[in-house]
């Protein structure tokens, strides 16, 4: 029993990030429409900005990380205004676009950085807690306690705030909110800057977690993504949270569940086929919105 609490604790902290990095793709699929495959870029400079705020400027950890996540908020809205807005248009060829940066940009952070890994160092700690018998490493406290935090915070700036009504009006209707005086150019926008600064985030946690350090590769992360918002549904930030911690759980059972015989890297493998079975179950997800087609 002690051994299923310790690994389902594991798989929550797991699911934490994927919560986090799966947020950032719904945002910007509920505000515009594009699936913004660009996510993955954000990993990276993210973990590579906080590197260098915290390793080579000096700057405390806990500052660094916004300053991290804030530069590259800055970079997703410029990204957005001077690229993605110019073929909004297109949806299909704005999508193509984002795997452009995808591509582009990670071998240009690797040629500043260089290709060897380089460490974050262990920020969360590495002692472990004992709760009723069960040893919960701190870093798995922090990666749950800060989640928490950063998505409670989220959903008051959206519940709660003018600005935050205006992200869900335009994500409803956009027509309806320009009518209303909504300037949907600058809820796109906003929607880019946080999925920037939440890409930033994810970034820093899986380089200081599962990511094995800041390194080349990391933007592959955001793959990872794709079974949590096709199980969630592709524009529910609930969903997004809800479908992270089940795809983190499901991996982490399946490390200690699935026969050696299928490899060591099965689990790996698990997240896609969850996400296969969901889109011939149920394709818009568990919380994703049904199309109506009308006849």
């Amino acid at each position: 029993m002690t051994d299923l609490l310790q690994t389902l604790v594991s798989g929550v902290a797991l699911g934490a990030i994927y919560a986090v990095l799966s947020l950032g793709f719904v945002i910007v699929v509920r505000a515009s429409g594009v699936l913004n495959l660009a996510q993955g870029t954000f990993i990276v400079l993210g973990a590579y900005l906080a590197y260098t705020f915290h390793q080579v400027v000096g700057i405390p950890f806990w500052l660094a990380v916004p300053l991290a996540m804030l530069a590259v908020a800055v970079f997703a809205v410029l990204l957005e205004a001077f690229v993605i807005h110019r073929i909004s248009g297109e949806l299909f060829t704005a999508i193509l676009v984002t795997f452009g940066v995808l591509i582009v940009v990670p071998p240009i952070v690797t040629g500043i950085w260089g290709a060897d890994q380089i460490s974050l160092g262990d920020p969360w700690g590495l002692s472990v807690v004992r709760f009723w018998g069960v040893g919960i490493t701190q870093r798995d406290i922090w990666m749950i306690a800060v989640t928490i935090l950063l998505l409670g915070a989220f959903f008051v700036f959206f519940r709660f705030t003018r600005i935050g009504l205006a992200l869900r009006a335009t994500a409803m209707d956009s027509e309806a909110a320009l009518a209303q005086g909504i300037s949907t150019r600058f809820v796109f926008g906003l929607s880019w800057g946080l999925a920037g600064a939440l890409g930033a985030f994810s970034g820093v946690m899986l380089a200081t977690t599962v990511g094995g350090g800041v390194r080349p590769g990391l933007e592959g992360f955001a793959l990872l993504a794709l079974p949590v918002i096709i199980l969630g549904g592709l524009d529910s930030p609930l969903g997004a949270v809800i479908g992270g911690v089940i795809i983190g759980v499901v991996q982490q059972f399946s490390v200690i569940w699935i026969p050696v015989s299928f490899g060591s890297g099965f689990s790996d493998v698990v997240p896609y086929i969850v996400m296969l079975v969901i889109l011939l179950v149920r394709p818009t997800g568990l919380f994703g919105s049904r199309e109506v087609r009308r006849v």
